[in-house]
């Protein structure tokens, strides 16, 4: 059996991974309303931006797919 301390632990430790996400979803929201201000005012889009892009697809695609297997299991 888990000992206070170890699952305390546990919970600092997660809730501490959960801090990293949210400074990453921050940054993500960022980089989309500076795409999204660049789509709207009809500016030419870097291949940095169009690279994001393609990478948002893949990863969108690679969660559905994950959710996807772990609603069969």
């Amino acid at each position: 059996m888990e000992s206070k301390n170890e699952t305390n632990a546990a919970v600092e430790a997660k809730l501490h991974e959960l801090q990293n996400q949210e400074e990453k979803v921050k940054e993500l929201q960022t980089q989309l309303a500076h795409l999204n201000e660049k789509v709207k005012n009809k500016e030419e889009l870097s291949s940095d931006d169009t690279k994001f892009i393609s990478e948002l697809g893949w990863l969108s695609t690679l969660s559905v797919t994950i959710a996807t297997i772990a609603a069969s299991l």
